[in-house]
């Protein structure tokens, strides 16, 4: 489920040798109030993950790197291959009105905040993923909390049902596999994203998910009626 804040943002054009990289500095307050939600852990491996959007077409802001900033402090920030823009929950950062200027690969006059509910994996020992399938519903479990904490009391009850797990990965395409013992599920994979359906999960329960790939995080996959 995305939640949309409008967010004014400034265009900056940093001058780097002859050509200008165009970037947005957003305060780091914004992201704060939302990471304060599930920064005590109470909603186990599930959190929310950060997008910045265009008002004009609703495509995705990319975003080459990030920096969070106060007078006396400079901060690295994370964006991932798909423009995921991961901060350090900092209660000082907030208390100094930190800002975050994000490099773009284009300019935007402005873009705004999209928020996302999303669990973490392990990163594998080696170049194979494998993740027990328990694990995976448990992060479902965690996922489907949070989003009934943001839905609030009366929203929680009118939230699409949630279908399945959307694993989201760096390579554009190949093939996992559902494994428990003896049985063997192939699931192809298109477009950098991975679905497993609540029934494939309970058949396989006892199993692990297996693949060759790199994992960015999972996202409930909710029923649109």
């Amino acid at each position: 489920m995305n939640n949309r804040y409008g967010m004014a943002a400034a265009l900056l054009m940093a001058p780097m040798l002859a050509v200008a990289q165009p970037s947005l500095e957003l305060q780091y307050g914004t992201f704060y109030s939302q990471m304060k939600t599930f920064a005590k852990g109470e909603f186990g491996h599930a959190r929310l993950g950060f997008y910045l959007t265009d008002p004009q077409n609703g495509r995705r802001c990319q975003l080459t790197s990030a920096r969070v900033s106060t007078l006396d402090r400079d901060v690295a920030a994370e964006v991932t291959i798909d423009s995921e823009l991961r901060l350090p929950y900092d209660d000082d950062l907030n208390l100094d009105k930190a800002s975050v200027v994000v490099g773009l690969t284009e300019p935007h006059a402005a873009c705004d905040l999209s928020v996302q509910v999303m669990a973490d994996v392990p990163p594998p020992a080696d170049s194979r993923w494998e993740l027990k399938v328990s694990e995976l519903t448990g992060r479902q479990h965690d996922m489907q909390s949070l989003l009934e904490k943001l839905a609030g009391v009366v929203g929680k009850y009118f939230l699409p049902e949630m279908t399945g797990v959307r694993v989201s990965l760096v390579q554009p395409s190949g093939t996992a596999y559902l494994i428990d013992g003896a049985r063997q599920l192939p699931l192809p994979w298109q477009e950098g994203e991975l679905l497993l359906n609540n029934a494939q999960l309970a058949e396989f329960a006892e199993g692990k998910l297996q693949l060759q790939g790199e994992i960015l995080r999972l996202t409930p996959w909710l029923h649109k009626g």
